[in-house]
């Protein structure tokens, strides 16, 4: 028997679990906690999961085991720099802004 578990964000930001009990368990503090949650509980039973992610649906089969890694791990470091950019370099948007009324050449 395959499980069917949907885990979502609450309007709280939190997450919850449906589907392994009769009431969902909530107030989950990140999606890759209610996985691990989700996957203890059921003790990496076959399951099919919908995902629900601030609209964004996604629904994954995990084999017994849950092989497939859903989320990356968490980490507290920083993330990199994007290519190009350099201390004092105009923002984005200030660049749109020159773009955007800047001279226009004609196209005929």
């Amino acid at each position: 028997m395959e499980l069917q578990l949907k885990i979502c964000r609450d309007v709280w930001g939190t997450w919850s679990v449906h589907g392994l009990s009769p009431l969902p368990v909530s107030h989950l503090p990140s999606l890759s906690v209610s996985i691990d949650y989700a996957r203890e509980k059921c003790a990496a039973a076959p399951a099919t999961i919908e995902l629900l992610i601030d609209g964004l649906y996604v629904v994954v089969h995990q084999d017994r085991g849950w092989p497939r890694r859903l989320v990356a791990p968490e980490t507290d470091r920083p993330r990199p720099a994007a290519a190009g950019t350099e201390r004092g370099a105009h923002p984005i948007w200030s660049r749109f802004l020159v773009w955007l009324t800047g001279p226009r050449q004609s196209l005929q």
